[in-house]
Order: structure tokens, then C-alpha cells, then sequence
């Protein structure tokens, strides 16, 4: 995934689609992260539509009708390109950022490569642990259960995120947390060659 910066400044003219509402209790969207959305674009809710359907080459309903066949068993082909990129460094940013650290920059996705043709089957490793694709897939679409010792649940991000973008988002997890070569950093570190001590390629 090279020379995002160029991709990054031509949408960087695009307005952001609206804050979305709380997405549940004591998970206010209202103000994003400082310096979140200044810097990176993010398109979420129904700002995504039309500019992932100019990016694709069709209408916003052909693309929505695609989304929609897409499922915790189906990955869709061709989610992960330098769009889909860019974006799940500032959904991460914005969204993900809040409960669960770990802020973003685009250098992080530069160097991503695309993922191997089986990868969203079967079970992927994330910070160590083996979990199947589909279930991180429904938690994030459709939120998890209250957790114990009165942290919150994971909020339904389905009104939120595409389909597609909810897999473009584990992949970019489990390639950030180390999973995808069975290398596991301590926390969401990027995973480049200057960084573990291998030859840049």
C-alpha cells in the first residue's frame, strides 16, 4: 500500500459525514479525539456511500446492494485498497481510539500488503489470541454483551460502518497487533521492518 499521502489529499477536500449520535451509554461521539478528523478523512454512516461508490465506479445502490450481501461469512473481495486503508486508520482514530487506545497515524497502513487470498476464513491471531473471523465480525457489527467489573460493552457499529469497512477494520487490527505473520508486539504497535530488526523490502 504505497503513496497513500496523494489518495490522502484528494479526499482530504471531501466534507466528513456528520458525528453520529451516542452509540451507547457513556460512549459520546459528539466530539471526536483532539486533532482526530482535522488530519484524516473519515466517512461514516451515510457520508460513506457516495464516496466509496465513486471510488468503485458505481451507484451509490449497486454498492449499498453489494454491502449487503456481504456477512460475517462472506468477505467481500477487494475490500482492502488504498481507501479502505486510509479510512481504517481514522475510523480507528475517531472510533476505536476512545475505549480502546492505541491512536493511528497513515505510515501505520503505508506498508500494509494485501491480505492473502483465504484470509477472513477459519480463525486469525489478535493481541495473541486465536479468534474466530466471524465472531469478531458480529461483535463488531452488532456489539457484545456487558463485560464484567463495569466496563462497557462493545457498542453495534452496523449503523455505523459498511460491512465491507467492519472487514477492512480486522484486518487492519490483526495485521496492527502482529497476527497476521504470528508476530505479537505488546500492544497495537505497526509492524514495520525498521521496527523488528529485518531488512527493509
Amino acid at each position: 500500500m504505497k503513496h497513500l499521502l496523494p489518495y490522502v489529499s484528494m479526499l482530504g477536500v471531501l466534507s466528513c459525514s456528520p458525528r453520529p449520535p451516542a452509540a451507547a451509554p457513556g460512549i459520546e461521539l459528539d466530539e471526536p479525539p483532539r486533532a482526530a478528523s482535522a488530519e484524516l478523512p473519515i466517512h461514516i454512516n451515510d457520508g460513506w456511500w457516495p464516496v466509496r461508490a465513486r471510488h468503485l465506479g458505481m451507484s451509490e445502490l449497486e454498492l449499498q446492494q453489494r454491502d449487503a450481501r456481504v456477512s460475517a461469512a462472506r468477505v467481500p473481495a477487494g475490500f482492502w485498497d488504498p481507501q479502505t486503508a486510509v479510512e481504517a486508520v481514522s475510523v480507528w482514530t475517531v472510533l476505536c481510539n476512545q475505549c480502546h487506545g492505541g491512536r493511528r497515524q497513515l505510515e501505520d497502513v503505508d506498508d500494509m500488503p494485501e491480505p492473502p487470498p483465504d484470509w477472513g476464513t477459519g480463525s486469525g491471531l489478535f493481541f495473541g489470541s486465536r479468534r474466530p473471523y466471524s465472531h469478531l465480525f458480529n461483535i463488531v457489527h452488532d456489539g457484545s454483551p456487558q463485560k464484567q467489573e463495569g466496563r462497557p460493552s462493545m457498542p453495534a457499529w452496523r449503523t455505523v460502518l459498511s460491512n465491507e469497512m467492519i472487514w477492512a477494520m480486522l484486518y487492519f487490527l490483526e495485521y496492527q497487533s502482529g497476527g497476521i505473520e504470528s508476530r505479537f508486539p505488546p500492544s497495537l504497535f505497526p509492524r514495520r521492518p525498521k521496527l523488528l530488526g529485518e531488512p527493509a523490502q
